[in-house]
């Protein structure tokens, strides 16, 4: 699998992002789906950028919102399947999935770690950084538009393609 990114987008973004993009464990996110039609890594490209975007905007910490962003669904399994003894529900469950995955791949810090385990807010604890919330809205944006099947940021005109072999 791989990745296909269209000139329209900025480099800036491409660069901090680009090593997990490069991550073969990463691109496994393409197999599973996530909102109906949209992939897992689809989804979570579009949390990027768009978390990236408004923290540009806004005063933050643009490339901690933009990795935190990418990370924040790193679960390399289908969310269908049963859940380890003692968990509850997914959307409890896979935040910390996430953060562990992110950890063993990337040695993320404890800022990015803070703010994918705090992403699922309300149903999980609250975001305690001006990024946190900014991945935390991003993430709600993403998954909104794409159950209603909108087309937007990187999805938007095919400006990321995955190709699988």
């Amino acid at each position: 699998m791989e990745l296909l990114v269209s000139e329209e987008i900025d480099p800036e973004f491409l660069e901090i992002v680009g090593p997990i993009l490069r991550n073969k464990e990463f691109l496994k996110l393409g197999r599973y789906l996530q909102h109906r039609k949209t992939s897992r890594l689809e989804h979570s490209i579009n949390v990027s950028y768009i978390a990236w975007k408004m923290a540009k905007n806004m005063d933050c910490d643009e490339k901690l919102a933009a990795v935190a962003g990418m990370l924040h669904d790193f679960c390399v399994y289908d969310f269908k399947d049963e859940l380890p003894e003692g968990e509850l529900h997914q959307a409890f469950y896979h935040p910390k999935a996430a953060a562990w995955t992110s950890e063993e791949q990337f040695g993320i810090d404890e800022k990015v770690r803070s703010i994918i385990l705090t992403h699922m807010f309300p149903l999980g604890p609250m975001p305690k950084c001006k990024e946190a919330w900014v991945v935390t809205c991003a993430d709600k944006l993403c998954a909104s538009l794409e159950l209603a099947h909108i087309p937007f940021a990187l999805s938007w005109r095919q400006r990321v393609m995955i190709v699988t072999a």
